[in-house]
């Protein structure tokens, strides 16, 4: 049967081995923060660029007479 001293040594090694783990897990987290925050970005610029060409597309149709595709 373990002993409490032999649990407190025992949660001293876990702790010892899981704090760089512990620490690479907030980095990575970190960089996945950034990552979704970059997508976003990326993503408002397209619909901002496709919204904006779609109108162009539209008005060069209706311009040359020739009937929407969508």
């Amino acid at each position: 049967m373990l002993t409490k001293s032999d649990l407190n040594k025992i949660e001293k090694i876990v702790e010892t081995k899981i704090d760089p783990i512990k620490k690479d897990l907030k980095i990575v987290k970190s960089d996945i923060s950034k990552i979704r925050k970059d997508i976003d970005v990326i993503i408002a610029l397209f619909d901002r660029e496709y919204i904006n060409l779609r109108k162009r597309v539209e008005k060069i149709e209706e311009r040359l007479g020739l009937s929407n595709a969508t």
